[in-house]
């Protein structure tokens, strides 16, 4: 059995808050940790008998701060075992799994998942909003991973999900977003065989080069080979006046081909970089250096992770920018450099299409199969100044998705779920909405599962 914490309790301030520090001022009339599904299906018969408000926590990377609430928190941290079948190249993964954890358990195997950066993110969350990452133009999406869950319903039961049983709720699992239509206790993954080795390659470039860095990362997105990965980092750095700019990736194929790839990239882009390398690395290695890690063991959620205030958003881009675009583009990283207390600002690209269009709409919840990239615009300060008014990184994220929205359409990454976007439904599901919809009003017509942005019934 779990434990659940109150105020009064001495731990409560250790598990209280998700992982970013601007929202510590949320705080839970309980947070309840659980260990089985049982104890999952024993909070939401709770909540619903007594209509207690209640959030459902993975990782608590919610960057609308809603991995946390004034209510009950259903956590589900601790249930994080991994467990993996060599023959059937499969991993069962408990719910509060975080990303750093599955790398480790799958590339012991010598086997992968495609996944996010970011050490400390849940699994669960990650999965069910899509998941966008170094190998995803390889290897597909997160979601698209998805083979099985055990998800525990409104009803209070637990239910195994897949493509033959509660089809409908196994669609609107890959990609339709966490917290509307049960509570994930375990997913099973299908993984790929792990590369031997990675070649990761970096570019820097100045700002005077953005059209043209922009440009050639369209082209190779939209034409590359799917082994090569590729995002754009924008970073407006106030404290030096300087926006930085550096394009990376991975190539996954053959080492004797790396360069060619990389040099079809600078001749896309056109202008010559200020710095190239190319780094011929394990992929454990790979994995790391994404994670900022220098080692599994030091890379700990709560210990060796620092937790970093910021604002973010997103936009995702399935047409290449114009100039009038670019330009407006560069006027927003510009403004990055006038908001005060920020230790950085800008944007990242990150390259999709390649095996991200195997999958369709038919299939997925995740509706934007035919998108060239994401761009996730962030403001960040620092982590001894948390308490800092947040409302002006807000705006500055806000105002420069605002500003491309005319050159880049409204469609937004709902694993990025941004509180000021009104017409959140078809932004994060445009295509799918309806249909998750009537699989909300099947397996939770009442609406128990409810947040500011979550699936309402048909």
């Amino acid at each position: 059995m779990g434990t659940l914490y109150q105020p009064s309790t001495s731990a409560y301030a250790q598990v209280a808050h998700g992982t970013n520090p601007r929202y510590d001022g949320i705080n839970p009339k309980a947070v309840a940790r659980c260990v089985s599904t049982g104890d999952v299906a024993a909070c939401i018969a709770f909540a619903r008998r007594y209509a207690v408000p209640f959030t459902v926590r993975s990782g608590g990377h919610a960057a609308s701060g809603w991995s946390t609430g004034t209510g009950l928190v259903i956590d589900t941290t601790l249930m994080n075992a991994i467990t993996i079948d060599g023959a059937a190249r499969t991993a069962t993964i408990g719910a509060g799994a975080r990303l750093i954890d599955v790398h480790r358990a799958t590339t012991d195997q010598s086997l992968a998942l495609p996944t996010g950066t970011c050490p400390d993110v849940g699994i669960s969350g990650l999965t069910m909003g899509g998941g966008i990452g170094p190998m995803t133009r390889l290897w597909g999406l997160t979601c698209d991973r998805l083979v099985a869950a055990t998800v525990v319903t409104a009803d209070g039961k637990s239910q195994l999900v897949n493509p033959t049983r509660f089809a409908g709720l196994y669609f609107a699992l890959r990609g339709g977003g966490g917290g509307s239509f049960g509570v994930l206790t375990s997913l099973t993954m299908s993984l790929d065989t792990m590369p031997a080795a990675i070649d990761s390659y970096s570019l820097s470039y100045p700002f005077s080069a953005t059209p043209s860095v922009l440009k050639g990362f369209q082209s190779i997105v939209a034409t590359a080979d799917r082994r090569f990965g590729v995002e754009v980092q924008f970073r407006a750095v106030r404290s030096s006046g300087k926006i930085n700019v550096t394009v990376r990736g991975d190539w996954a194929g053959p080492q004797s081909d790396v360069a060619a790839q990389v040099d079809a990239l600078v001749t896309a882009i056109g202008v010559a970089p200020t710095t190239r390398s190319i780094l011929h690395q394990s992929f454990v290695s790979s994995v790391l250096d994404h994670a900022g890690c220098g080692s599994f063991g030091s890379c700990v959620p709560g210990a060796d992770i620092t937790r970093v205030p910021g604002s973010a958003t997103s936009s995702m881009v399935s047409t290449p920018l114009t100039d009038a675009g670019i330009a407006v583009f560069m006027q927003q990283l510009r403004n990055g450099l006038t908001v005060p207390g920020q230790t950085y600002t800008g944007a990242t690209l990150d390259g999709m299409r390649g095996a991200v269009s195997d999958t369709t709409t038919s299939d997925s919840a995740f509706a934007h199969r035919d998108a060239l990239f994401m761009v996730h615009y962030l403001a960040r300060w620092s982590p001894n100044t948390p308490a800092l008014d947040p409302r002006p990184f807000d705006q500055y994220v806000s105002g420069f998705r605002n500003a491309m929205t005319p050159y880049v359409g409204p469609s937004a990454y709902v694993n990025y779920q941004d509180p000021l976007i009104a017409d959140y439904g078809n932004a994060y599901w445009p295509g799918t909405f309806d249909r998750l919809r009537a699989v909300k009003t099947n397996v939770d017509p009442t609406d128990l599962f409810h947040f500011a942005q979550s699936v309402p019934p048909a």
